[in-house]
């Protein structure tokens, strides 16, 4: 994992997606194993890949959607049918964080710019 050195913080990716979208660790291990799914994860997966219980990942779920982080798609079965969840483009969450990296940095430029002109 890369990491970003300040003098009193490293960064991980982790950290920059959560901070970006507001996650806590819970909603962060469910939205990073539906990244690293190419096809999407049932709720069944999930439960089975992080171990918690089906109710905490349909909550999980359920605000990830809110904050159009994924998608949810049915899929028909022999009989009924469940959800499959997909996260958004990988690209459009890059640029976003991305965006929001870059215009906190101007912020931090602009406070040591005003200190410096004091």
């Amino acid at each position: 994992m890369r990491k970003i050195d300040f003098t009193c913080k490293r960064v991980t990716l982790q950290d920059l997606v959560q901070c970006n979208y507001s996650l806590n660790d819970s909603e962060y291990e469910i939205f990073a194993q539906i990244i690293k799914s190419r096809r999407g994860l049932s709720v069944k997966e999930l439960v089975e890949k992080t171990q918690k219980d089906r109710t905490t990942v349909q909550k999980i779920l359920t605000k990830l959607i809110k904050r159009k982080l994924l998608m949810k798609r049915q899929m028909n079965l022999e009989r009924g049918f469940m959800f499959v969840y997909f996260s958004k483009n990988r690209e459009e969450i890059f640029n976003e964080i991305e965006q929001n990296v870059e215009n906190y940095f101007k912020t931090i430029k602009q406070s040591l710019e005003a200190w410096k002109s004091k």
